[in-house]
């Protein structure tokens, strides 16, 4: 009797694991469009500065992260129409959820009670992104994801040491390579996928 009941839990896992790989895939706009958004807001702000033009930044956010919070909501309910909710797939998109949540507190509610050095947002931002990428990686089982927190944490350690325009640049190069990279990776996946169950 538990040997049979063994038996299930590890078929339950091994289905849990690759219904997971496949719904990971349909994420990949997402990482695309949030990558995008923050590069265009952090350039936003580097650029002005660069060229002794002021004003206040945090107007740049106040459009940009709802955009994204919209295009997130509008991107799950299009993916749960055509494909079916699996349970490890939820606890990707809790994982993600979680960290929206508190990076958007962050950014937004820690500026504006002045609890928060502004210098300090992209750091902790970028150890939260760590945090999603290694518990993503690891419920998928994909080396290569999981790789992706380290080098979140190792611009976290960089960024929590610059104190100029410069952490915007830094910071939008991180997104670049290791947001809107990781989206495109996984959305040529997503494609690869969709043409092998057309050609079935």
């Amino acid at each position: 009797m538990d040997g049979n009941r063994a038996l299930e839990d590890i078929r339950f896992i091994r289905k849990v694991i690759e219904e997971t790989k496949r719904e990971v895939v349909y994420n990949g706009k997402d990482y695309i469009f949030w990558g995008a958004l923050v590069i265009v807001g952090m350039l936003a702000m580097y650029i002005p500065i660069k060229l002794h033009i002021y004003f206040n930044y945090f107007y740049v956010w106040v459009v940009l992260i709802p955009a994204g919070w919209l295009y997130s909501f509008y991107n799950k309910r299009k993916n749960e129409k055509s494909f079916p909710k699996t349970y490890a797939g939820k606890l990707i998109s809790s994982v993600w959820l979680a960290a929206g949540i508190s990076m958007t507190l962050i950014g937004f509610v820690g500026t504006l009670s002045g609890n928060i050095n502004p210098m300090s947002i992209n750091p902790l931002l970028s150890v939260i992104m760590g945090i999603g990428y290694m518990v993503t990686g690891k419920i998928l089982e994909s080396k290569w994801l999981t790789n992706v927190s380290a080098g979140w944490w190792c611009g976290a350690l960089i960024l929590f040491f610059i104190h100029s325009e410069m952490q915007l640049l830094l910071m939008a190069l991180m997104m670049l390579a290791f947001q809107t990279v990781p989206g495109i990776v996984i959305y040529k996946k997503y494609k690869k996928e969709m043409e092998s169950r057309i050609d079935r």
